[in-house]
């Protein structure tokens, strides 16, 4: 496999998780207009998707990996890079999700909650893909052209 071929299919793992934790993301936002958040949607959901790419990339990565190539946790070693997209998010994540849980009697009558339901999910998934497009770079760096 190239190192596009590998770069493609990273990517398309990418697409697919955040449309899995994210379906209908748009027509949600746009046309349903959801006024009360699910469950689903926490501030842990981006780890969740992040657990389960590295679990992906850690399998890929035995199958791309030449002999005697570095083991997996060697290779991941943009933990700056990733703690730099943690503390971009972590001080806005906590205020919106409050915001997003909590429906005032004005947001009842208006029903204008969906708006910060719409800005958390944004936020979560913007984090997400932030999250994914970091780790793609630090597995795609330690592979050979």
């Amino acid at each position: 496999m190239t190192k596009l071929e590998i770069s493609r299919h990273c990517h398309t793992k990418a697409k697919e998780l955040l449309e899995k934790y994210f379906p209908n993301f748009i027509h949600e936002a746009a046309v349903e207009k959801t006024e009360q958040l699910a469950a689903e949607y926490n501030d842990e959901l981006p780890r969740r998707v992040v657990s389960e790419y590295r679990d992906w990339l850690a399998c890929l990565w035995k199958e791309v990996s030449p002999d005697g190539a570095k083991p997996f946790d060697e290779i991941m070693n943009l933990h700056l890079s990733m703690s730099l997209v943690d503390s971009s998010y972590a001080p806005y994540l906590e205020t919106a999700r409050e915001d997003a849980q909590k429906r005032t009697l004005w947001e009842k009558i208006t029903k204008s909650n969906h708006e910060d339901v719409t800005y958390y999910k944004g936020l979560l998934k913007q984090y997400t893909e932030e999250l994914l497009d970091t780790m793609t770079k630090d597995f795609l760096g330690d592979i050979e052209e």
